[in-house]
């Protein structure tokens, strides 16, 4: 990811976006003389006293390329063109350059104009374009307006979970928030990792194993994903020589497909051929081999009709 390509300024229509810099410490100390910029926007301890201190976090993030943030300037041509400062937007890395999680605030007299949203929307899109694929938004349980905002940009919570930080406190109480989260790309895992060669080593599929992992984690354990998943651990077993739990993995895997509609997997009958194959019974690996043929689904991440031929007439 190349940091540069982030912190830079960004322009849409009557917004315009620009990075951060130490002459802006009086306009952030002035958004915080608003009560509802006060009461929701989490500060670091050190910056309650004076607020002018949250540009130098900022600063530090962008030196540390962990994050940025940009003041937001709207634009207007009536009576004169002017570009007025508004608001900001920021964001900080969580967990790894793929995660990011955003923060913002607008002045009064420029809400329930769209802005918050726009804003979010043009730094969502020069993230997207720079490899960020899931963005988080920490909100207090009682900012509605937030909420609202971040639900019609598509962002999802989990309302059983709260995060709560007894350090952070708002008026003498503790803080209770939710997280919402939106996946910025909608792609599946097959698409995103495609063909694995049928040589392919244990050195190239433990990665994009310990990968899909991490999306299951992050998405919840998705048939499609589950699919792909013992998939993968059937052909390190298989490469391990540990046969009878490749076949259980294989078995798992055209399972789940079956019991949720999914399109076949052709390719766990070529590899229950290679089984039997590797076990001298020749006979039930054929037998699987026109198994795989039989439920050949058209897909360019599996094999082949031509390389299951080519192995039934060996």
């Amino acid at each position: 990811m190349n940091f540069n390509k982030i912190n830079i300024e960004l322009e849409d229509g009557n917004l315009s976006l620009k990075p951060i810099s130490p002459g802006n410490r009086n306009f952030i100390n002035n958004m915080f003389q608003d009560n509802e910029i006060k009461n929701y926007y989490i500060v670091p301890k050190e910056a309650q006293q004076n607020y002018q201190m949250l540009v130098d976090y900022w600063l530090q993030d962008i030196k540390n390329r962990s994050g940025t943030c940009w003041i937001i300037y709207h634009k207007s041509s009536f009576p004169t063109i002017l570009t007025t400062p508004c608001g900001f937007i920021a964001f900080e890395f969580r967990g790894s350059l793929k995660n990011a999680r955003i923060s913002y605030a607008i002045l009064p007299q420029y809400r329930r104009k769209g802005i918050a949203t726009n804003s979010i929307s043009i730094v969502l899109e020069n993230l997207i374009q720079n490899g960020l694929l899931t963005v988080e938004a920490d909100i207090d349980r009682d900012n509605v307006n937030s909420e609202k905002t971040v639900k019609k940009l598509g962002f999802e919570s989990n309302s059983g979970s709260v995060l709560i930080d007894p350090e952070m406190m708002k008026n003498g109480e503790i803080r209770i928030r939710t997280l919402w989260k939106k996946h910025l790309v909608k792609e599946t895992f097959s698409q995103s990792i495609g063909r694995i060669p049928l040589n392919a080593t244990t050195e190239i599929i433990t990665p994009i194993i310990n990968t899909l992992v991490t999306e299951i984690n992050e998405k919840g354990q998705k048939p499609e994903l589950l699919v792909k998943y013992f998939y993968l651990l059937g052909r390190i077993k298989f490469l391990e020589r540990n046969y009878e739990e490749a076949k259980d993995a294989f078995g798992q895997c055209n399972m789940i497909t079956m019991s949720n509609g999914l399109p076949d997997v052709h390719e766990t009958f070529y590899w229950f051929g290679k089984i039997n194959n590797a076990n001298g019974d020749f006979e039930t690996a054929k037998m699987y081999y026109e198994m795989a043929l039989k439920n050949y689904v058209e897909n360019p991440d599996y094999i082949s009709k031509e390389e299951l031929d080519k192995e039934i007439n060996k």
